[in-house]
């Protein structure tokens, strides 16, 4: 399965079918009925816009994917666990995993 089929989370479209919908209702508002109906139908998939769309909505899942990652870590009552022996994980991660995510990168990303 490539990543233009990959749903965003359970139960949602993928994210070719939502950039299908994105174009198609951007051509309705530029009262472009056909090109609209034409997506809607499902004979535009080859159309630059749909790609477009598609590619910065992969890569918008991706990102948000990164940052719930690290939000469940950091909402972990266990992270933040004090008798947790060498002292709590908050204390040794310090920000690494925001700083990871924000960067691009997976929460637990190391250099070495």
């Amino acid at each position: 399965m490539s990543a233009r089929q990959t749903d965003f989370a359970s139960g949602t479209p993928n994210s070719l079918t939502l950039a299908a919908q994105l174009v198609a209702d951007m051509y309705e508002a530029m009262n472009r009925p056909d090109l609209s109906g034409m997506i809607r139908a499902g004979k535009a998939e080859d159309f630059p816009e749909i790609d477009t769309a598609t590619t910065l909505l992969v890569q918008q899942a991706g990102r948000m994917e990164r940052y719930e990652a690290a939000l469940r870590q950091y909402a972990d009552p266990g992270f933040w666990d004090e008798a947790t022996s060498g002292g709590a994980l908050a204390l040794h991660d310090g920000g690494e995993m925001a700083r990871n995510v924000l960067a691009g990168r997976p929460a637990f990303y190391h250099r070495d």
